[in-house]
């Protein structure tokens, strides 16, 4: 039986092995049960220099995005055989005694194949890969990106996304995981992992059921809860489409995160982005991640704003979503700048940022302290 096999078959037989790693792991290290550190990537984009290897039989019934989604495939092969691979070679180094995961925000692959087989291949190839560069022997622990699982028919990418990661996921953490949003501890702190495309309030209040009582509640999302700040991508947020379709859902789950004062882990936009908001009776804080490194310029940390009343008036056009929580925020970054970071977790919570393969600290957010 070879080792795809395994995970796509096998995996949940195993769990009693994984158990007590994952305790241990649990319990702490060096005798500090409440302090520990997770090593995190936003966006990979992990690919190919060759576009045939993963993009074989690639199709779409638009051309002109077709035409898009190569030329991305070539920016990929360009950044993986340089950029990315520097980026992920300086996160390798962050892992230490204290680290117990490694998080990675979705668009694990760049996507766009033919069929399941190459679909799942692409997937282990890329944790195959991630794994062996970061730390072999540390759960690493993705979220479903929208590349994740694109192909000629998203259904079909979705269903080998689904099956592999699953099997895959519950492997890395020593406990069976039932599907792609699920709820792990570490310690006394809880993380929700959420499929943003099944996402729904009932959805998201059965999650944070199960994290009730923790000191921590951290929300592992490929897309940002708040609104990013684009004219044309303005709508790229949980719950969000271009006609806010489901906007009572949405402010709902707002309403419910900021009860239970969550701490959002995202990406998706490629930038790095901070938002720390106080309203519906709670508190929501926001860490948005990239670590796809494609423009020499992304390798350092220049924010474009670091002024709340900002939020959403540079690109967007102040949209009226943006004033729904502007008043708010008492804290707001953005930049266009790719990464590794660093979450230190204990009574405080900070993320240490460095920008492309820096070997100084480019900028620290306090998310709790």
């Amino acid at each position: 039986m070879d080792r795809r096999t395994f995970i796509t078959s096998g995996a949940a037989s195993l769990m009693g092995l994984f158990l007590i790693p994952e305790f241990l792991r649990a319990s702490g290290k060096h005798g500090q049960p409440d302090s520990y550190s997770v090593v995190m990537l936003g966006d990979t984009h992990f690919d190919s220099t060759d576009p045939e290897k993963y993009h074989v039989g690639y199709t779409d019934p638009k051309p002109e995005r077709e035409a898009n989604h190569r030329k991305e495939f070539v920016r990929n092969g360009k950044a993986w055989s340089g950029y990315c691979r520097d980026l992920v070679n300086r996160a390798a180094c962050l892992v230490d005694k204290d680290t117990r995961f490694v998080f990675q925000m979705g668009d694990l692959i760049q996507g766009d194949t033919a069929n399941a087989d190459i679909h799942k291949l692409f997937l282990d190839d890329a944790m195959a890969y991630f794994k062996s560069a970061m730390a072999p022997d540390i759960p690493f622990v993705t979220v479903v990106g929208n590349h994740d699982i694109r192909g000629n028919d998203d259904s079909v990418a979705f269903k080998a996304y689904e099956e592999y990661m699953t099997a895959r996921m519950s492997e890395e953490l020593g406990r069976q995981v039932d599907g792609t949003s699920f709820v792990f501890h570490s310690g006394p702190d809880a993380f929700v992992v959420l499929n943003y495309f099944t996402a729904s309030y009932p959805v998201v209040e059965k999650l944070l059921g199960q994290a009730q009582g923790a000191r921590h509640i951290f929300l592992l999302v490929h897309t940002p809860v708040f609104p990013f700040d684009s004219k044309k991508y303005w709508w790229w947020h949980l719950l969000g489409d271009r006609a806010d379709s489901r906007r009572e859902e949405r402010l709902q789950v707002r309403r419910l995160l900021a009860k239970n004062q969550v701490i959002v882990l995202c990406g998706h936009v490629h930038t790095t982005e901070f938002l720390d908001w106080y309203g519906d009776g709670g508190r929501i804080t926001q860490m948005t991640m990239s670590s796809i490194w494609t423009k020499e310029s992304q390798g350092s940390y220049e924010p474009l704003t670091e002024s709340p009343g900002q939020y959403g008036k540079l690109f967007a056009g102040d949209k009226s979503v943006f004033g729904e929580c502007r008043d708010g925020i008492a804290s707001y970054s953005l930049a266009k700048s790719a990464g590794s970071y660093k979450l230190i977790v204990g009574d405080k919570v900070y993320v240490d940022f460095y920008a492309g393969n820096s070997p100084r600290l480019s900028k620290r957010f306090i998310l709790r302290g």
